[in-house]
């Protein structure tokens, strides 16, 4: 009896062993799938930020070309009140 004790010890604890490394193995899966996913967002967010800053740096330009028009047309106003003041 004592031989069949030593044998169902010995695959009980090649067992929980071998349930040990599956279960290690799973996690360490889990982890490196949550990182890779963890990666990809912020990728994304990345991706988006620079969108944002390059439609951010679209719109100034196009408010620079604005004030430049917008002082061209003051300058034209003033030069046609200056013709009807001598007008009158």
């Amino acid at each position: 009896m004592d031989s069949n004790n030593a044998i169902v010890i010995v695959v009980l604890a090649v067992g929980a062993l071998l349930a040990y490394a599956i279960y290690q193995w799973g996690r360490q899966l889990a982890i490196s799938r949550k990182t890779r996913a963890e990666l990809t967002a912020s990728d994304e967010y990345r991706r988006l930020s620079e969108m944002a800053v390059t439609a951010q740096e679209h719109t100034n330009l196009k408010l620079g070309e604005i004030n430049m028009q917008l002082a061209q047309l003051r300058d034209q106003l003033d030069q046609v009140q200056k013709v009807l003041k001598d007008v009158e």
